[in-house]
């Protein structure tokens, strides 16, 4: 698992910890969210477990129930319901327990049209319908469920969240007027991934400063020049002790430092320095010191869903593939 763990030296006021009042509360105001579609189901369980301590819902009681509904507008809302791993028989699909509370329609689940493996809400009354996993038509709802687990994604300025892409993104690039640099790396499903729950790892990254440029795939370490120009000092120095690569460069009073643990997939980012505070962007945020506004698009807006953020910065072309 990728595992991105700020360590800033501090060497100016401007990068001072943020006040307390800045920091993310780890409990969001309410317990349910709606993500709107369509999606199928799949893509409502990855969307909602890629906000961190955020799962698709799945009510156990008719409080509960209710509770949902009271965020319910007309249309086909997706649960964390199935019985695609025990054909007839629903469960929850976090832990594959027995529901402790049902809502069905009239004559449901009924498996009409053959594959109906997940469960829809359907109705202002909250009736519960069972329907094809890849039919791609609903919302879904998710629930909070706590800080379980280690999350996927840290940025600078230290917000978690859970983001499994899979190929080419920016992790961190120079967002000032006159950008020097960039940082990429390529995710591709870890050995334990199903289709239904993907887990993913870093697998190589590139680093471009100025004119020069470094990619590692794993063990593999390619350094050279663009256009072939010899002109500039050396900027990124790299340093390979058995599985484990380190690399550093400096723009302006700047040092970025990337150690990668490849056995462990563990990839530790710091900087050291204060030009580039909240001039950075990529999917490790702006390093402006509040985690509010971490999720910024390309475009400068700013999302609250890490799964719309995260799929923003994905470079889609097959770069050094």
């Amino acid at each position: 698992m990728l595992r991105l763990i700020l360590i800033l030296a501090v060497t100016s006021l401007t990068l001072a910890a943020p006040h307390e009042e800045l920091v993310e509360k780890r409990h969001p105001p309410s317990l349910y969210k709606v993500i709107e579609g369509p999606m199928d189901w799949y893509e409502a369980k990855v969307r909602c477990e890629a906000m961190w301590g955020w799962q698709l819902a799945q009510p156990k009681t008719l409080a509960q129930m209710n509770a949902i509904m009271s965020l319910y507008v007309a249309g086909f809302y997706w649960l964390g319901i199935t019985d695609e791993n025990h054909e007839g028989t629903f469960t929850y699909y976090s832990n594959n327990e027995a529901l402790d509370f049902t809502n069905w329609d009239k004559d449901e689940p009924n498996n009409e049209l053959g594959n109906e493996n997940c469960v829809e809400v359907w109705k202002l009354d909250g009736k519960w319908n069972d329907v094809n996993c890849t039919v791609k038509r609903a919302n879904a709802f998710c629930e909070w469920h706590g800080d379980h687990g280690e999350p996927h994604m840290r940025t600078f300025d230290g917000r978690s969240y859970n983001f499994q892409g899979i190929g080419w993104y920016s992790l961190f690039k120079d967002c000032s007027d006159n950008p020097h640099f960039e940082v990429t790396t390529k995710f591709k499903p870890r050995d334990d991934s199903t289709p239904d729950q993907i887990k993913t790892k870093t697998v190589a990254i590139k680093v471009t400063v100025g004119n020069q440029y470094a990619i590692i795939d794993g063990l593999d370490v390619t350094t050279g020049r663009i256009g072939g120009q010899v002109t500039d000092a050396k900027h990124i120095t790299i340093q390979e002790e058995e599985k484990n690569i380190k690399l550093h460069f400096t723009s302006k009073d700047t040092t970025f430092s990337l150690n990668w643990t490849l056995r462990k997939h563990a990839l530790d980012v710091s900087y050291n320095g204060s030009f580039y505070n909240g001039k950075l962007c990529g999917l490790m945020g702006n390093a402006d010191g509040d985690p509010r506004n971490d999720f910024q698009k390309p475009d400068g807006s700013i999302v609250k869903d890490a799964f719309e953020f995260g799929e923003s910065w994905k470079l889609n072309y097959k770069k050094f593939d």
